[in-house]
């Protein structure tokens, strides 16, 4: 065999060491590969904390457009002067009639002529465009002319009150006639005449309610009372959370009507999570007038 020179030898043992990592290269690596690390996951933490955020903005606004678009609805089509509230350290309630039908009288007894169990008005349809029916004891009501949510909210309507309550409806009975007769569970007098002679038929009260603890509850569906307070009976439904409430700042208010506009319901819901407040102020005009 041939013998290695030592200088070849030598010369061979340097060019591997020169192809190898030395300790403090492998530190500057596992340091680099630290720091690229920690800002991937702050990175990676940073945009996961924005897409929960924006989802939980997002449920607000959803829950706030969902309560909102129900109230404008019902509220816009609630009979005339129905509208009240009832304010508390702990809540507060907006309560008012939505109106199941609508139309014209040709005939009621207003005092002082003598009173009258029934009234005749122009056939109609409800809400939904159907024939209004009232079979015998349907518990609807009929108001004519009220100007205050006293002339509604009556549990047993007496004579010379603008609001009674119905037995029946009888439609036209020939295709040639265009009036309807509606019955009442008492005879009597209305105290006074509508300047459009409008009738407004409704069945029982709704109450959107905000309490202290974030929650907003939709009441319907219970009985008619001259006595504003919680609805007891009927049915509720929670339509939102996370409401701030304060007696100081109510979330409802409501504005008369003018000689140039109609009654108003104004709204402010804030809602608040983690520390972040989004507020909502809607403007609800109620377009029926007496």
């Amino acid at each position: 065999m041939k013998s290695i020179k030592l200088s070849n030898f030598l010369t061979l043992r340097s060019r591997r060491k020169i192809k190898a990592f030395t300790l403090i290269e492998l530190v500057v690596v596992m340091v680099i590969l630290g720091v690229m690390a920690v800002g991937i996951t702050g990175f990676m933490s940073l945009s996961s904390q924005v897409f929960v955020n924006v989802s939980e903005r997002d449920e607000i606004l959803s829950n706030a457009r969902f309560v909102i678009e129900r109230m404008n609805r019902e509220v816009r089509n609630a009979v005339p002067n129905s509208a009240r509230l009832l304010t508390t350290s702990g809540y507060q309630c907006l309560e008012f009639i939505p109106i199941k039908a609508s139309t014209f009288y040709t005939k009621i007894n207003v005092a002082p002529e003598d009173t009258s169990n029934s009234l005749t008005v122009i056939d109609f349809e409800d809400r939904q465009g159907n024939p209004y029916s009232c079979p015998a004891g349907c518990g609807d009501r009929v108001a004519v002319y009220p100007l205050e949510p006293s002339n509604l909210y009556i549990e047993t309507p007496s004579s010379g009150a603008q609001t009674y309550v119905l037995t029946r409806y009888t439609p036209p009975m020939l295709p040639s006639n265009s009036e309807g007769t509606v019955t009442l569970n008492v005879s009597a007098v209305f105290a006074e005449h509508s300047p459009t002679s409008r009738a407004y038929f409704f069945g029982s009260p709704v109450s959107y309610c905000v309490f202290s603890n974030g929650d907003i509850e939709r009441y319907a569906d219970y009985s008619m009372s001259a006595t504003q307070a919680i609805p007891s009976g009927g049915n509720s439904s929670l339509m939102a959370e996370e409401v701030l409430y304060s007696m100081a700042f109510p979330p409802f208010e409501i504005v008369g009507a003018t000689l140039e506009r109609n009654a108003l319901v104004q709204s402010t819901l804030i809602f608040e999570r983690d520390g972040e407040e989004i507020s909502f102020n809607n403007e609800i005009q109620i377009l029926n007038t007496p």
